[in-house]
């Protein structure tokens, strides 16, 4: 982790109590003792310094002062159609690395059924806060599930996009001649792409398709290579 980040509900004062994963980073990898610094940030708020007031073998004592925002959110909105659970919850760790603030995941005709009962849905927040350590950020993003594609697509996606332009990745698509200048709200089916009727539903909702080549791309590769190529 690149910075320790500390919750409101744990400071008093300024001061914080920190043990488990973060105290064990704190002594075996940044080998800090009492009277050093370290960078840190509070869940939703500002980065800053932290100073160890003491290291104790359960916990430790932190001193938060804050003294700047964190980076800015990408410029994009991503609509993902649910990929393997597993899949999913290291898709959601590289976005939230990256900065994207809005992700919506939602159903289509080639997710499996079984991936919405899975437990690795619950609990996405506590998961994603390694990430926001990595990327030395404080907010996380916000992860929306739509359980059916329809009411997703023709109701809520043109909320989301409103005021963006509207991209959906699609292997038919026509390659895009240069990066988009405006915020953009991006639409990624699930492996085995969308079927007919989904591309009509979303051509209807005012997406456009484009291409980034033919090579045929897993969820996990795809997502982190499509964003870095777009914006």
């Amino acid at each position: 982790m690149n910075i320790i980040i500390l919750k409101e509900s744990e400071l008093k004062e300024g001061r914080a109590e920190v043990s488990g994963r973060r105290l064990k980073h704190l002594k075996e990898t940044l080998k800090k003792n009492d009277g050093d610094e370290l960078k840190a940030g509070v869940l939703g708020g500002k980065l800053g310094t932290a100073q160890v007031e003491q290291v104790g073998e359960e916990k430790a004592v932190l001193m938060f002062t804050p003294d700047n925002d964190p980076p800015a959110p990408l410029n994009v909105r991503l609509a993902l159609a649910l990929p393997r659970p597993k899949v999913l919850r290291r898709v959601l760790y590289t976005l939230t690395c990256l900065g994207v603030k809005d992700i919506h995941i939602f159903n289509s005709w080639r997710v499996e059924k079984s991936y919405w009962s899975s437990p690795l849905l619950e609990g996405i927040d506590d998961f994603l806060i390694p990430a926001l350590e990595q990327a030395k950020d404080t907010i996380l993003p916000t992860v929306t599930f739509h359980r059916f594609f329809t009411p997703f697509i023709r109701e809520t996606l043109p909320q989301i996009s409103k005021d963006t332009l509207r991209l959906a990745a699609h292997p038919v698509g026509c390659p895009l001649k240069s990066r988009p200048q405006e915020a953009v709200t991006l639409v990624i089916g699930a492996e085995g792409g969308f079927i007919q009727k989904e591309l009509d539903t979303l051509e209807e909702t005012g997406f456009s398709f484009f291409s980034f080549g033919e090579r045929v791309l897993n969820v996990e590769s795809a997502v982190p290579y499509i964003l870095g190529r777009l914006l």
